[in-house]
């Protein structure tokens, strides 16, 4: 039995996707509870939508945001190039190293899926280099959001140790927007390169406005999409690396990477032999998710 999905393509086109109920239903389990997910999150923001009418304008910081200045527009704009910002060689290999060791120690050589990162951040900020970066991008992050409007941002951090393996294949070609208007991406060890090497992939065009209603429709249809079997995303991330929707963010260990993950859609590639560990560090969630945001995270953290 088959369905057809229509899902929103570039220049006005829609793309069809041929969906075989028969493949949904090979993980039921799975699929109830991410429909139940959604399900309760469409009831939280028609329960709350009258209390909800902010609007969040998005706004470009640099090639995404250069900590020695301020650039404010009210939009993001995106060259040839993606809108990332990298800052090489911050983190000694020495304390990568003594990271690494620590995660072995806590998980193991695959834990699984996704852990809180809290430890592993406050042992990179006994790094001077590293602190001082994360108050610098920070303090700019605030000061431009300031400037269209958002001066009662949360200040607390929220930070995710991503270990990927080929345990981990569900948390790969999602493609998502993030909560919050800032992450800092810090990897932690590479797995062996290729087409299967868990890297970050970034699309191109952003988002340059977004409402509440808008924000959780965008959940709600990226919750579809992270239910579909693994060959079908799959093959849409290559597919839209070969049209150039997107491309492949190279990183490397000890080297700091920042972008606006609110406003850039972005996913991972799958990671078939080795482990790539990364750290990711989130500020300043605007609250334009209703929750849905919140109850997603639980189910991603273990």
């Amino acid at each position: 039995m088959a369905g057809v999905v229509s899902n929103g393509a570039s220049n006005g086109q829609v793309m069809h996707w041929l969906v075989r109920f028969d493949d949904l239903a090979q993980s039921p389990e799975h699929l109830c509870v991410r429909w139940r997910t959604l399900f309760e999150a469409c009831k939280a923001y028609f329960s709350l939508r009258s209390q909800s009418n902010k609007r969040m304008e998005i706004w470009a910081m640099d090639t995404l945001t250069d900590v020695r200045g301020h650039t404010l527009s009210r939009q993001i704009r995106i060259g040839r190039n993606v809108a990332l910002k990298s800052f090489d060689d911050v983190i000694p290999l020495e304390t990568i190293a003594e990271i690494n060791e620590f995660i072995d120690h806590l998980f193991g050589d695959t834990p699984e899926r996704s852990q809180s990162g809290a430890r592993i951040a406050d042992l990179l900020r006994r790094g001077l280099a590293f602190r001082e970066l994360e108050q610098s991008i920070c303090a700019n992050t605030r000061a431009m959001a300031a400037k269209v409007g958002h001066t009662d941002l949360p200040t607390e951090a929220f930070s995710v140790l991503r270990c990927a393996g080929n345990t981990s294949l569900a948390e790969s070609h999602c493609r998502h927007y993030d909560s919050h208007l800032l992450t800092l991406l810090i990897p932690l060890q590479l797995a062996p390169d290729g087409v299967h090497n868990g890297d970050l992939v970034m699309y191109r065009k952003p988002r340059l406005s977004v409402t509440t209603l808008t924000n959780v429709i965008c959940k709600i249809r990226h919750g579809f999409l992270h239910s579909l079997p693994l060959s079908w995303r799959t093959w849409h991330t290559l597919h839209d690396l070969r049209v150039g929707h997107c491309r492949r963010i190279p990183v490397k260990p000890g080297s700091v990477y920042e972008f606006n993950g609110f406003a850039l859609q972005h996913a991972n590639l799958d990671v078939r032999n080795g482990q790539r560990r990364t750290l990711l560090i989130h500020y300043y969630d605007p609250g334009h998710s209703l929750g849905l945001s919140t109850v997603l995270r639980r189910g991603r953290i273990g």
